[in-house]
């Protein structure tokens, strides 16, 4: 039988994406998106990954509204080689990973979660 780890905040964490909910415990790589809604420290207020989501959409041509078009940022990375925004793309996900690896630790050394084997049975309560 295949073993699981799930994870719970013990107090409500704040923010809409989070809650204590009994969940598996994302693969950081994996599973991405939900590592970083889960463990980010800000995910919903980050800079860093607001400006994430626009470096994706340069490197995907989206369309943008006037306004956008007439910033300097625009102008920037609209004539940027799309190796270039990729590079960027990765040097900003790394920063993410950083983020959000560090809170894990951190909540975990304040014993701010529970990790739980998939049986329930606890495996490490701070």
């Amino acid at each position: 039988m295949k073993k699981f780890t799930h994870f719970r905040y013990k107090e409500h964490p704040g923010g809409l994406f989070r809650g204590t909910v009994i969940v598996p415990l994302p693969d950081p790589y994996k599973d991405q998106e939900n590592f970083w809604i889960w463990f980010h420290p800000c995910f919903q207020k980050s800079q860093d990954v607001a400006d994430l989501n626009e470096l994706y959409k340069y490197l995907d041509d989206e369309w943008f509204d006037d306004d956008v078009m007439e910033t300097d940022d625009y102008k920037y990375y609209s004539t940027m080689p799309k190796d270039q925004i990729r590079d960027e793309i990765k040097a900003l996900e790394q920063v993410i990973y950083q983020d959000c690896f560090e809170n894990f630790y951190h909540l975990i050394l304040e014993g701010k979660i529970e990790l739980l084997t998939s049986r329930l049975k606890k495996i490490y309560v701070g």
